[in-house]
C-alpha cells in the first residue's frame, strides 16, 4: 500500500459524500479505505494580517465545490533544521501558501452516513508554531478513523509571524495562531454533528507545538465567562506543554523593532505597522525571506505572549500562568468549564530532534538559541543545572547538550510540572512515555520527538504489518487509562504507562523524576 496524500486518494476516487451543514451542503470524497472526507473546511472568515480572527457570520455561505484538494497551507518559513530529510510537500500538501489557513480537514468512518454519533477527535499539528499543515502525511487520519469508528478533525492555524508577532507600540495583541484554534474548537462543537459526530464526545489533541498550544487552550478554558463551557471534555498533550510565561509584549517590543529594521521600517513611526499589516505594501514572503536568511537572528522565532485579555476574557488586567496553574486555578477552572481529563506525556530520547532544530556552531550558541523560547533572567538559572563545556568542546558534545537543555525545557519539565499542579489539586492526570517507536521511523535509531506520530494517528503505510497491532494496542491503552481516571482509578504522581523497548506496555516509575524536577526548583526560585 502506497503512502498517499489524501488529495491523490480523493482526486482519484469518483465516490463522493455530502454533508448539510448550517452554512450550506458540503461535497466531499472518500479515501481509497472508504473513509468520509471533507478538505479544507473555513471555520471563520479570511483574517486580516496581525488581527483576531473572526467566526463565520450565520448568512454566511460556503462555496459550491468539492472539497476534495490540498490547495493552500499557512505562509511559513522554509528553513526548518528538524524536517530537513522530510519532502516539503510531505508536510504541508499539495497546495500553495496563504494568509488563511483557517480551514479544517474532516475524516469520518466509512460507515458515515448510515451510522453517526461517532466520538470526536481533534488534532493540532505541530512545528514549533513556524512550520507545518493539517496536511502535513504524518497525522492524515483516514486510517485511523476507520478502524477506530472516530471522525478526526485536523485544524489549521496561523504560522510564524503571521500567527505571533506582537508588541505592546504598537499594540499588536498576538496569540492569532492560538485564537484561531480556540474558533476552529467552537467550530467544531456547533457543526460537526452534520459530518457524524457526536458533539458532546470531543477529545483534542496535540503533538509539539500542537501540545504547547493545547496548553495555551486549557489556560484560556479556565478562565471562560459564566455560562460558557469549553468545547472539548479530554485533552491529550504529547511532547511539549508550557513550562514558564510567556513574554509579555513590552520585552516582545524588541523583536518588532527588528523586524521593522530589516525592513527599513521606522519602528517608532505611526505608519509603520499599517504597512506591516498591508500584504500589498509587504507581500508575505518577503517578511519569509527575512526570517529564512537569518538576518532577524533571535528573533526569528515567533512565540506566544503573556496578553490578559486572551487568558481572561477581560477579567483582570495582568496575568501569570504558571501561578494560576500552581494555585489551583487551572485545575478548578477547567473542572467547571467541562475539561475533566488531562492526558501528557514524551518519548524517551526527544533531546535528538531539539538538538537539530535551530544551527549550532559554538558553546555561546546554546544560550543564543535559549533566547528565543524564555526571558533572559531565566536563561542563566536553567543553564547553571547543566554541565560547563569548554570553548573548544567538540561540536556534537555542543549539539548534545542543547538537545538536552531544550527537550528538558520544552517537554520534560513542563509534563511534570502540569501532572505534580493539577494531580495535587485533584485533577484526573494521565501520565505517559514512548521508549519504543518504529524503527524505520527514527533518525539514527533515535526514539525521539515525533516519531510517535505513526502510532497515535494508526498511519497503516508507515507501519510493518507486525507494527500495526502495537499501535493498536497502545490506543487501546490510552482509551482504557481515561475510562480509568473517569472511574477516579489514578497512579501515582510518578507513576507513567509505557510502551516499553520490548513493545509492551505498562507501568513504570518516573527514572527522571529528581533530575528534572532540580532544574524545576533553580525555574521556579
Amino acid at each position: 500500500m502506497s503512502d498517499a496524500h489524501l488529495h491523490d486518494e480523493l482526486t482519484s476516487n469518483p465516490a463522493r459524500v455530502t454533508a448539510d451543514t448550517k452554512f450550506g451542503r458540503l461535497t466531499g470524497g472518500r479515501a481509497a479505505n472508504g473513509a468520509a472526507v471533507w478538505l479544507e473546511v473555513p471555520y471563520a472568515l479570511p483574517p486580516g494580517r496581525f488581527q483576531d480572527p473572526k467566526p463565520l457570520p450565520s448568512g454566511f455561505q460556503y462555496e459550491d465545490k468539492e472539497y476534495i484538494r490540498e490547495d493552500t497551507y499557512a505562509v511559513q518559513p522554509l528553513v526548518d533544521g528538524q524536517s530537513a530529510a522530510t519532502p516539503f510537500v510531505d508536510k504541508v500538501g499539495r497546495g500553495k501558501p496563504t494568509e488563511n489557513p483557517l480551514f479544517v480537514n474532516i475524516i469520518a468512518p466509512p460507515s458515515f452516513p448510515s451510522r453517526k454519533d461517532f466520538p470526536v477527535k481533534i488534532y493540532i499539528h505541530g512545528g514549533f508554531l513556524q512550520f507545518g499543515s493539517p496536511h502535513g502525511l504524518s497525522s492524515q487520519a483516514q486510517y485511523v478513523a476507520a478502524s477506530r469508528n472516530e471522525v478526526w478533525v485536523n485544524i489549521g492555524y496561523r504560522l510564524s509571524i503571521f500567527g505571533f508577532l506582537a508588541c505592546d507600540e504598537p499594540r499588536i495583541p498576538g496569540n492569532f495562531g492560538f485564537k484561531d484554534q480556540w474558533l476552529a474548537c467552537q467550530w467544531i462543537k456547533e457543526n460537526i454533528a452534520a459530518f457524524g459526530g457526536n458533539p458532546e464526545d470531543i477529545t483534542i489533541s496535540g503533538l509539539s507545538a500542537g501540545a504547547h498550544s493545547l496548553h495555551q487552550l486549557l489556560h484560556h478554558a479556565s478562565r471562560l465567562p459564566e455560562g460558557q463551557n469549553a468545547p472539548f471534555h479530554t485533552a491529550i498533550l504529547q511532547s511539549n506543554s508550557i513550562v514558564a510565561n510567556p513574554k509579555p509584549p513590552s520585552v516582545l517590543r524588541e523583536q518588532y523593532n527588528a523586524v521593522c529594521d530589516a525592513l527599513s521600517l521606522d519602528p517608532s513611526s505611526p505608519t509603520s505597522f499599517t504597512t506591516l499589516s498591508d500584504p500589498s505594501a509587504i507581500p508575505a514572503s518577503k517578511l519569509t525571506e527575512l526570517i529564512d536568511s537569518d538576518k532577524l537572528g533571535i528573533y526569528g522565532t515567533f512565540r506566544g505572549c503573556l496578553e490578559p485579555e486572551w487568558y481572561t476574557g477581560g477579567q483582570s488586567d495582568s496575568v501569570d500562568l504558571m501561578e494560576w496553574q500552581r494555585s489551583g486555578g487551572l485545575a478548578k477552572g477547567l473542572k467547571e468549564k467541562g475539561v475533566k481529563k488531562i492526558v501528557v506525556g514524551e518519548m524517551m530520547e526527544e533531546w535528538y530532534l531539539y538538538s537539530i532544530a535551530h544551527p549550532v556552531h559554538g558553546v555561546g550558541d546554546i544560550k543564543f538559541n535559549l533566547e528565543r523560547y524564555y526571558e533572559r533572567h531565566d536563561i542563566d538559572k536553567v543553564l547553571n543545572c547543566y554541565r560547563t563545556l569548554p570553548a573548544n568542546a567538540p561540536l556534537a558534545d555542543i549539539v548534545r547538550l542543547m538537545g538536552e537543555i531544550l527537550s528538558d525545557g520544552q517537554v520534560y519539565l513542563p509534563v511534570r510540572f502540569l501532572a505534580r499542579d493539577m494531580m495535587k489539586h485533584g485533577y484526573p492526570i494521565l501520565r505517559y512515555e514512548i521508549r519504543w517507536s518504529p524503527e524505520q521511523r527514527r533518525p539514527l535509531g533515535y526514539v525521539t520527538h515525533g516519531t510517535d506520530r505513526a502510532l497515535w494517528a494508526l498511519r497503516i503505510p508507515s507501519l510493518e504489518a507486525d507494527q500495526v497491532p502495537i499501535a493498536t494496542a497502545w490506543l487501546d491503552a490510552i482509551d482504557d487509562g481515561i475510562k480509568n481516571l473517569e472511574k477516579g482509578n489514578e497512579q501515582g504522581l510518578q507513576k507513567v504507562m509505557a510502551l516499553k523497548e520490548d513493545r509492551t506496555i505498562g507501568w513504570i516509575d518516573d527514572e527522571r523524576w529528581e533530575q528534572v524536577m532540580k532544574v524545576g526548583e533553580a525555574l521556579e526560585s
